[in-house]
């Protein structure tokens, strides 16, 4: 009698029920033909016949029993762990037969194999490694090329090994064999909800088989913290700084041995005009307040030090008037501060660090590093005496861009209290790191989401397994339903069960759905117990 559309039956089976009762087994014996050997030990034949010209089995197979461990899987570390038990007659494996299960996740529209397992009887086994050893034995010996191994692997090898197989534990009874099979599955690979079907077949020495049709359906619902994603758009923040320094620098000429400001002299008018341009258009806008003016005359070397530094002085304030009687605003007199240098002998060596025309400029360098506490009269007429040339080209090209008058603004904003404003623009870095997170994509998620330090983050740790960071976050933030909650699973993993317990019973306090929600997640309900 054939059973072709015989099915390997999966199940959920609830806790309080999956232990076996006793005389639910199948009478595997009275279906197959049983020979006692004088050793005490028995072979099982299933019967056969011939169907197409292919010998294959034609009886009634039990169903095997698949027994889930739960209906609900934690993702943790950015992977599933899926585990059920397999449980068959201990008959149905005789001596004679190889028998292979296959189970198959469906999630997101595809169908993937998880690893086989692989259950052989004794002679069976032995005949398999038997035949390997042959194809090997052959392939010392005569050395054939690839079409020659494979025309010896399909000679040899009657049984082959599966691809990919495993065995877990194993649990032997009477009547009965338990594998227990798990399977760890990165969860970026699955959705929210994932299904497992299995296949199987049974093949004999004599060539006779058996192929399980597709099982009933097991459901597994993912536990995971993406539900308490935080999808609200977030908007940009944009760092303004109350403070700004506007600085400007001048270059003016004068008569020698003068201060008074003549702008028919050089290009004075075009630097005048350009210091009224921008101190009116400072003072008379309406983003920032002018809390004050720095204004800071400097001079070049050349000349006696006392009288650069008298000069400098003088022109600063004469400069000062003039743009007090330009601008005509009494107000400006207060805000301008004046200050003066002399010889800026500083900016002297960053000019000429960047005017590499100056032949000797290294020298000259060294000179006035050495010379730091020397009289800077006599340092510069040894520069010149010394290197003549280059003085020359110093003197028509270096010392004009060193008298130079220099502003510096400070201004503060209008009405501004902090420093730190949120925009009406979207961060779309944050929600593609919230993207990258709903897709499980941790690592490039928290790439992004790290520098937020928010509850997205806190989520993102918790799934790679940063529970002391999150929990160190999640502290910082304002107590919310999630956030307790979310503070629970930490503390747990981190061992404090007590306090888990009471940030689990604070999040039911403030949403009495966190408690429906714990029974579900295997973290908590094992709190729980």
């Amino acid at each position: 009698m054939r059973f072709y559309d015989r099915n390997a039956g999966l199940q959920h089976v609830p806790r309080e029920n999956r232990t076996e009762k006793p005389g639910e087994t199948v009478d595997w014996k009275r279906q197959a033909f049983v020979t006692k050997h004088t050793d005490g030990s028995v072979s099982t034949y299933l019967p056969t016949e011939v169907i197409d010209g292919e010998r294959v089995m034609s009886l009634a197979i039990p169903e095997v029993v698949v027994k889930a461990r739960a209906r609900t899987l934690s993702e943790r570390l950015g992977k599933v762990n899926i585990d059920f038990i397999i449980t068959l007659p201990k008959n149905m494996q005789g001596h004679t037969h190889g028998i292979t299960i296959t189970p198959y996740i469906h999630n997101k529209g595809t169908s993937k194999a998880l690893e086989e397992l692989s259950i052989r009887g004794d002679l069976f086994s032995k005949v398999q490694v038997r035949n390997y050893w042959q194809l090997e034995r052959y392939k010392e010996l005569f050395k054939p090329d690839s079409l020659g191994e494979q025309r010896a692997y399909e000679r040899f090898i009657r049984f082959p090994y599966p691809e990919s197989f495993r065995l877990d534990s194993i649990l032997n009874r009477r009547e009965t064999i338990t594998y227990f099979y798990r399977q760890e599955v990165p969860s970026r690979d699955i959705d929210k909800r994932i299904m497992i079907t299995m296949k199987g077949k049974i093949e004999a020495l004599d060539h006779s088989f058996y192929d399980f049709p597709m099982s009933d359906t097991l459901f597994y619902n993912i536990s995971s913290m993406l539900a308490f994603v935080d999808t609200t758009t977030r908007y940009m923040k944009k760092i303004i700084e109350k403070y700004v320094v506007v600085n400007d620098r001048n270059f003016l000429n004068f008569k020698v041995g003068s201060a008074i400001i003549i702008d028919t002299l050089g290009n004075n008018k075009e630097q005048l005009e350009k210091i009224e341009t921008l101190m009116s258009t400072l003072l008379h806008q309406n983003e920032f307040y002018v809390d004050s003016i720095t204004l800071t005359a400097t001079a070049s070397p050349d000349g006696s030090v006392r009288l650069n530094e008298r000069m400098s002085k003088e022109r600063a304030y004469s400069l000062r008037d003039y743009l007090i009687n330009r601008l005509k605003n009494k107000g400006v007199t207060d805000l301008i501060t004046v200050k003066w240098i002399g010889e800026d002998w500083e900016e002297f060596q960053k000019l000429l660090k960047n005017t590499y025309e100056i032949k000797n400029r290294n020298k000259i360098l060294e000179m006035i590093a050495a010379g730091k506490d020397r009289d800077k009269d006599a340092l510069e007429a040894e520069i010149k005496s010394k290197f003549p040339q280059d003085y020359r080209y110093i003197l028509d090209n270096v010392y004009p861009k060193l008298r130079a008058v220099d502003f510096k603004y400070n201004l503060r904003r209008v009405g501004m209290i902090q420093d730190t404003i949120t925009t009406t623009v979207p961060d779309t870095t944050y929600a593609r790191g919230v993207e990258l997170l709903n897709d499980r994509k941790y690592v490039e998620a928290l790439e992004i989401l790290d520098t937020y330090k928010d509850q997205n983050t806190a989520i993102v740790l918790l799934s790679l397994g940063y529970d002391k960071t999150a929990w160190e976050i999640l502290s910082t933030l304002p107590s919310t339903s999630v956030v307790e909650y979310l503070q629970a699973i930490a503390c747990s993993r981190l061992g404090d069960k007590t306090r888990a317990l009471e940030h689990f019973r604070e999040a039911c306090r403030q949403d009495d759905n966190m408690e429906y929600r714990g029974e579900l997640d295997p973290e908590i309900s094992e709190l729980l117990k």
